[in-house]
């Protein structure tokens, strides 16, 4: 009798425990996929392709800022509609916000995040570039910097520069539609990526 009772107070201490601290685990777990870096120079700046426009926005600004020691930009990015690309799109983009189209490298054949960082090595390694600026949305991040990290060997520094705050909002974020799926779908991402790691 008295082990039941015991057992019976403890399930209700942890049911208790999941009911009120269920908020604070979800917005940890969230904010887990946010990987940012000090800020500090670098050779490029890498912007991976996606998003409407943040991610460009946030580039720019940054080479502006002066934090690309080589003057250039790498937009990345293959194949989207006919024969546009991420990548040209974000040029044309960055050129309208005032970025000299001679400053701006292309990857535009990759189609996945992992390609981008196997397509920007070689570029990286082509010009003896050491290091980069990463640059993509704040729930991308942790995932992108996994890729970009380990394809890059230890070769090239990856500094991570998230193009916050981004349109999703990490504040109760299982409570709409659109902000939960996203979590939930780079979650099973990266999960994947845990298992299996990369090609």
């Amino acid at each position: 009798m008295i082990r039941c009772l015991k057992l019976l107070i403890l399930l209700s201490l942890l049911a208790a425990l999941v009911y009120f601290g269920h908020g604070f685990a979800l917005d940890r777990a969230g904010r887990y996929l946010i990987v940012k870096d000090e800020l500090r120079p670098a050779d490029v700046i890498v912007v991976l392709g996606g998003e409407a426009t943040e991610r460009v926005e946030h580039g720019v600004k940054l080479f502006k800022e002066g934090w690309a020691r080589k003057d250039r930009i790498v937009m990345t990015g293959g194949p989207l509609v006919a024969r546009h690309t991420w990548a040209a799109l974000m040029k044309e983009h960055a050129e309208e916000l005032g970025l000299p189209g001679k400053n701006i490298l292309l990857v535009d054949r990759s189609r996945s995040t992992e390609e981008d960082a196997e397509f920007t090595r070689d570029l990286m390694l082509k010009h003896g570039y050491k290091s980069l600026i990463l640059v993509t949305s704040p729930y991308h991040s942790r995932r992108a910097s996994m890729y970009f990290r380990k394809v890059m060997g230890g070769r090239v520094a990856v500094i991570n520069s998230p193009a916050e705050p981004g349109w999703l909002r990490f504040e109760e974020w299982w409570k709409r539609r659109r902000d939960r799926d996203m979590v939930l779908n780079e979650f099973s991402k990266l999960i994947r990526l845990w298992i299996f790691g990369s090609r």
